[in-house]
């Protein structure tokens, strides 16, 4: 039960990281803490799903792609950055490009996060019994 708990508790924590958004990166680093705390408390992968279900990259993810687009010469760049602005975080569009975050990838994420979550609690109920 304490694990059903738990998770439900982690559910409302990431909803609150919604509602209060302000700063997008704020937000997505609060996010990615709180699920690395759980991972580290409750031995689950949530944070290997938080980067499977998301494409946002942080410096060392920018700092990768970035460099395998440039080996491939200028334009590769050119057509890499296209027309992001400046951020505090990014993500890979369809083609590997990069693009600004919006605020809605990090709702989608977070919704597509707790799905799973929730899922995980059925399966706890359905063995508690």
């Amino acid at each position: 039960m304490n694990e059903i708990y738990a998770r439900k508790k982690l559910i409302n924590q990431l909803n609150q990281e919604i509602e209060d958004m302000e700063f997008k990166s704020d937000t997505y680093k609060k996010i990615k803490t709180l699920v690395e705390d759980f991972d580290a408390d409750h031995n689950t992968f949530y944070c290997d799903s938080l980067q499977e279900l998301s494409d946002i990259l942080d410096d060392d993810g920018l700092d990768y792609w970035l460099e395998a687009a440039a080996k491939d010469g200028v334009d590769r760049v050119r057509c890499f950055i296209a027309d992001t602005y400046s951020d505090d975080i990014y993500k890979l569009d369809g083609y590997n490009n990069l693009a600004n975050v919006e605020e809605s990838d990090i709702e989608n994420l977070v919704y597509d996060l707790t799905k799973q979550i929730k899922s995980d609690i059925e399966e706890l109920k359905q063995s508690e019994m």
